[in-house]
C-alpha cells in the first residue's frame, strides 16, 4: 500500500477549537483533530491511563480512527517547558518511523506559563502521548506493509493470503475462516488482535502454498487473486505437487494474465 501524508502539530498553548486557527483555517474544520489534555478530561480520566488500560484503549480508538483512517491532522497539546527534552526526540523518533511529518508551532506566542499543565501532569500526558504516537506509528508501518493477495473460498471455509513488508523484508502469511482476526479493533491492530499462535510468516509464497498444500485439497477451493503478479506462481506450485488436471482447467478459465 501507498503511504499516506500524515501530519501532526504540537503547540505549547491550551488548545481551543473555537479561538485556535492554523494559517487562516478555523479549528471547527473537519481536517483537524485537536487533542488537549483539559478538553480530553472532560470526558476521560487520563491520568489513569497506566492503572487502566480501558482508558488507554479508548483513547487510542478515538485518536486512530480520526488520524489513522479520517487522515485528519493532529493538533497536539505539548507542554512547552524545557523544550525540547528527550520526550520531543522520542516523539520524533516513532514520527520518523511511520513517516509522520512533525511540526512544533505557538511555543513562545505566551510569555508566561499559566497554561501550563501542573508539572506532575505534564509528565503524565507526555508519556501518554509518546504511548499513544508509538501505536500509531507500529500500526501504520504494519498496515502499509500489508498486502491483500488472494482469497480461496470453498462450500466450508475461506482462506485469505497476505504479504507483509516489514524492515525491507517481504513475507507471507494467510488467514482462515477459523482464524477471529477479523474481530480486532482498531481496524489495523493486527499484532495485537489475532494473538493466534497458529499464524506463521512465510519467507516466500511458495512455502506457504506448499504448507496450504499440505494441509488441504485446494482443488476445492475457488482462488481469486488481487496482485496478479504471484497468480502464476500459485498454480505451478501446485503442479509440481502433481495435482488434477481439473485444476489446470480452472487454471485456464480464472488465470488473469493469459
Amino acid at each position: 500500500m501507498e503511504r499516506t501524508n500524515r501530519k501532526i502539530i504540537l503547540s505549547g498553548i491550551k488548545l481551543d477549537a473555537k479561538q485556535f486557527t492554523l494559517d487562516g483555517v478555523n479549528g471547527f474544520n473537519n481536517d483537524y483533530l485537536f487533542f488537549d489534555p483539559i478538553d480530553l478530561f472532560h470526558t476521560v480520566d487520563w491520568t489513569s491511563y497506566k492503572s487502566n488500560s480501558v482508558v488507554f484503549n479508548q483513547i487510542y480508538q478515538r485518536l486512530f480512527k480520526a488520524f489513522v483512517m479520517e487522515k485528519k491532522t493532529l493538533i497536539c497539546y505539548w507542554p512547552s517547558t524545557d523544550f525540547p527534552d528527550s520526550y520531543w526526540f522520542e516523539f520524533m523518533n516513532y514520527s520518523k518511523k511511520a513517516s509522520i511529518t512533525m511540526e512544533a508551532t505557538y511555543f513562545k506566542k505566551v510569555e508566561n506559563d499559566t497554561d501550563e499543565l501542573p508539572s506532575e501532569l505534564q509528565l503524565i500526558w507526555k508519556e501518554l502521548v509518546l504511548e499513544l504516537v508509538e501505536s500509531i506509528s507500529d500500526d501504520i508501518v504494519l498496515n502499509e506493509g500489508l498486502e491483500e493477495i488472494a482469497q480461496l473460498k470453498s462450500v466450508n471455509s475461506s482462506i485469505t493470503i497476505f504479504s507483509q513488508r516489514k524492515e525491507n523484508k517481504l513475507g507471507f502469511f494467510y488467514m482462515s475462516s477459523l482464524h477471529e482476526v477479523f474481530e480486532f479493533e482498531p481496524q489495523y491492530e493486527f499484532e495485537r488482535g489475532t494473538k493466534h499462535s497458529d499464524i506463521i510468516v512465510f519467507e516466500n509464497f511458495e512455502s506457504l502454498i506448499s504448507a496450504l498444500d499440505f494441509q488441504l485439497d485446494l482443488t476445492n477451493f475457488n482462488v481469486e487473486f488481487l496482485n496478479n503478479t504471484l497468480e502464476k506462481v500459485y498454480f505451478k506450485s501446485l503442479l509440481r505437487n502433481n495435482l488434477t488436471i481439473n485444476l489446470i482447467q480452472d487454471w485456464v478459465e480464472t488465470y488473469s494474465l493469459n
